[in-house]
Order: C-alpha cells, then sequence, then structure tokens
C-alpha cells in the first residue's frame, strides 16, 4: 500500500513538473559560443525616439547614402516637389500607416510621399499622443514632407554621428506605425498586427517578448517611460515638472509601451516593477546601478513625433546620452538611438523585403560607446531586430523568431581592440553644441 501511494504520489508530482514546464519560458540559453569582445559591453541602452526618416535628419551628412541630386516627387496638379531644408523646429510630417508606407515605397520608385501627404483627411494634434492616428495629415504645408533638417538644426545628432557611428541602413523592422514598430523592437514581431483602422487593436499578445527571456537567464533590464516635459529654459535636457499625458504611466499599456498587454508581464510583479519613469534612469545612471539591458521611452513633447520639436527632443536624448556618460557605467555601456518610423518624411531608399510584413521605411540609427568606432558610416543593413540580436548574442540567449535570428548584429559599430573612449558631453540646450566637434585622439 506504502508503495502503491509513493508510486501515485511520483506519478503526481511528474505531471505536475510537466504542466509547470509547459507554462514557463522555453529554455533561453543558446548553445552558439558569444562573438569575441562583446563581453566588454555590460549595458545596453536603447533610446527609442519617433517618426523621422534618414534623409529627413541625414540625407545631407558627408559619407552616407543620402538625397539624389536633382530628385523631385509627385505632387497635385502635376505639380512636382524637391526636397528642401527645412528650418522649422516643428514639422508636420505625414500619415505613415500600413498603406502609406506601400504607397509611399511605390513598388520601388519611393516616390509616393507627396501625394500621400495631400491625400490624408484630418488633422493631427499636439499634445495628443495617446490617440494619434498615423493616417491623418499635417498641419499646415503639405509639402513638409519633402524637407531636410542638418547641423543648423540638430548640430547634437549629427556630432554623434561625427564621433561615433551613424547607421545609413536602418529600416523600421515593419512597414508600419509607432505600436507594431515597438512590438517589433520587444518581441521580433507584432503578432500579425499592422493595420490601425483595418485591425482592432490587441489588447493581449500571446507571442514571447525578450524581457521575459531575460529574467529566466536572470539578466536586469528596466524599461523608462518619460512622464514629464522639457523646461522652457533647460540645459540639462531632464524632463521633469507635470506630465504631459495621463496615459504615460509606465505600467499602462500604450502605442509606446506595449508590455503590460503581455500577460505574463502584467500578472509578474517581478516583471512590472521593471516599468519605471525615466526619472528613475538618472538615479540608476548616477549611482552606477543600470540594467544590463533598458529602454528609454520619451514623452510627446520630446518625443520629435510631429507636432514635438526636432530641437526639444534632441535636448531630452543629449541628457539621456550625458547621462550615462557622466556614469560610472560609461565605460561599459552602449547606447543605441534611433526613430521607431519614417514618419511620412520622405526618403530615397528602397526597403528590402524580408517578409510579408517589413522592411519598413529607413530611420535613422546612431551608435554611442567608447568602444565605438569614430566618424564612421556604416553601410550594413540592420532593423529594430538587430536591437534584439544583439543583446542575444551577449547574454547567450536564443533567438525568438526568424527576424531577430537572421539580423545583423551592429558589432561593426565598433572596435574592441581600441582603449574605451572617454566621454564627450554635449549641451542638452534647445541650441546644442557646435557642429563639428573637434574628433578624439584614439589609442
Amino acid at each position: 500500500m506504502i508503495i502503491g501511494m509513493i508510486k501515485k504520489t511520483l506519478t503526481v508530482f511528474a505531471v505536475l513538473t510537466l504542466t509547470l514546464s509547459a507554462c514557463a519560458p522555453r529554455a533561453s540559453i543558446s548553445s552558439k559560443p558569444k562573438p569575441k569582445g562583446l563581453e566588454k559591453i555590460e549595458h545596453f541602452v536603447f533610446i527609442m525616439q519617433e517618426n523621422r526618416s534618414f534623409d529627413h535628419y541625414f540625407g545631407t551628412y558627408p559619407g552616407a547614402d543620402g538625397l539624389p541630386k536633382e530628385v523631385t516627387l509627385p505632387g497635385p496638379k502635376g505639380v512636382r516637389i524637391a526636397p528642401f531644408h527645412d528650418s522649422n523646429d516643428v514639422n508636420g510630417g505625414g500619415p505613415h500607416g500600413w498603406n502609406n508606407s506601400i504607397a509611399d515605397i511605390n513598388g520601388g520608385k519611393m516616390n509616393g510621399f507627396v501625394r500621400q501627404s495631400f491625400r490624408a483627411k484630418g488633422k493631427r494634434q499636439r499634445g495628443t499622443m495617446g490617440a494619434l492616428e498615423p493616417e491623418m495629415s499635417t498641419t499646415g504645408d503639405r509639402k513638409n514632407v519633402m524637407g531636410w533638417h542638418d547641423w543648423r538644426e540638430i548640430p547634437n545628432y549629427w556630432n554623434y554621428a561625427r564621433l561615433y557611428v551613424l547607421q545609413d541602413r536602418m529600416f523600421e523592422s515593419v512597414a508600419s506605425y509607432s505600436l507594431p514598430a515597438h512590438l517589433y523592437m520587444l518581441a521580433a514581431q507584432s503578432g500579425g498586427y499592422v493595420k490601425r483602422n483595418k485591425q482592432p487593436m490587441p489588447q493581449s499578445y500571446k507571442f514571447p517578448e525578450i524581457t521575459l527571456l531575460l529574467m529566466s537567464g536572470k539578466i536586469s533590464w528596466k524599461y523608462y517611460v518619460t512622464s514629464g516635459e522639457l523646461p522652457p529654459n533647460s540645459t540639462d535636457g531632464r524632463t521633469v515638472g507635470k506630465r504631459s499625458d495621463k496615459l504615460l504611466n509606465p505600467k499602462k499599456y500604450t502605442l509606446w509601451n506595449p508590455l503590460p498587454a503581455f500577460p505574463k508581464v502584467k500578472k509578474n510583479p517581478g516583471q512590472m516593477h521593471r516599468l519605471v519613469d525615466t526619472s528613475q534612469f538618472y538615479k540608476d545612471a548616477q549611482s552606477g546601478d543600470l540594467p544590463q539591458v533598458s529602454w528609454v521611452i520619451p514623452s510627446e513633447p520630446v518625443s520629435e513625433h510631429p507636432l514635438g520639436g526636432v530641437r526639444e527632443g534632441m535636448a531630452y536624448v543629449t541628457g539621456l546620452v550625458n547621462a550615462i556618460m557622466n556614469s560610472p557605467d560609461w565605460k561599459s555601456t552602449a547606447i543605441f538611438i534611433s526613430w521607431d518610423d519614417w514618419g511620412g518624411f520622405y526618403d530615397h531608399v528602397r526597403p528590402p523585403k524580408v517578409d510579408e510584413f517589413g522592411y519598413g521605411i529607413r530611420v535613422p540609427g546612431i551608435v554611442i560607446s567608447p568602444y565605438a568606432k569614430q566618424n564612421f558610416v556604416d553601410h550594413n543593413t540592420y532593423s529594430f531586430d538587430s536591437w534584439l540580436r544583439i543583446v542575444e548574442e551577449r547574454y547567450g540567449i536564443r533567438s525568438m523568431t526568424k527576424r531577430d535570428a537572421r539580423a545583423a548584429d551592429m558589432r561593426n559599430a565598433f572596435d574592441f581592440s581600441q582603449k574605451p573612449r572617454p566621454p564627450v558631453t554635449l549641451s542638452a540646450s534647445r541650441q546644442g553644441s557646435p557642429f563639428p566637434q573637434p574628433p578624439q585622439a584614439l589609442k
């Protein structure tokens, strides 16, 4: 009888073990060797801004695949519009949903941007991040999608490109708007959701995302959500003051913060407590307590999302970078900066087609690190999947989809044989620091 009870107990234990194993995340440890030199990076910081194309910000940057000469795009009534320097701080942008992306690309002709801008209906309003409709039109001059900026409006971004690495083949992972882009940033997929007005916005996601795998491998992470706004006279770029939008609660599901819609995050206090306000980021950097992996998401006033100002966004990003550079963690950190979609602004490079959902239109990519190459334009092809890939390689985590498994890992941005470079802090003001900053002597 006792033997029978023991057998029964063991059987129940075995069934329970299998059940728990089925519910647990799949084994996350990869058997592949870690790339040499990458162990020097102990902190990955991914700063995601909003809605700017590569040509819009870096189309005239020396050495980059920038604006073609004498290009014009068809507009209304047979008028053709050429790219032009836009000195305005605030730009309207254009419609940037799934259908707009397809029309902008136009079979590879890359000539639909102006037409889409003029055909869009409705108008976006400033300060309504939670209700932004990507298919809406710009306000004001709809030709503004052909405008471009340079060192005169965004000197710090150009200085970062000169001092570190500019990626001129960074593509949005998906040919759509912000929410799918942020899902790809975290999970290398969006579960097939790409169309804001044609598909119901998902309220829950069942597929795996990277933070769960990081936790199973005991890798620390945080998702910083910015709730403040930049003071008018700020010189350090820190977002303080009132919350610009009640939706910007780090623990609430928004277009830029999909993590609370993943049940295994929402129902796990150990996960949810890692969704924090960006005010904590400055503290973590100062104390040398940056997690191994972190993402920093802006509030609408500093996001550069039309109708947000480019100078305000630049000042905010500079403040984040300066906080890291002044941190005890600087010597072991890599910072990656990008913009989640093209925002309707013109870009001339046809995106490679990798599957039915992407890539989307090209966006800027910047890499800053004490091990980053200097004044280097990286022509390799990347997407937000590449952010996942380099983390997976560094910490030996298995990929979640074919996308991140096949993505280039961005190691081309680094020279791990060089001595760690000292920081170069720039002015975190709307004016920024003069361009060009002097190059560093590398050892």
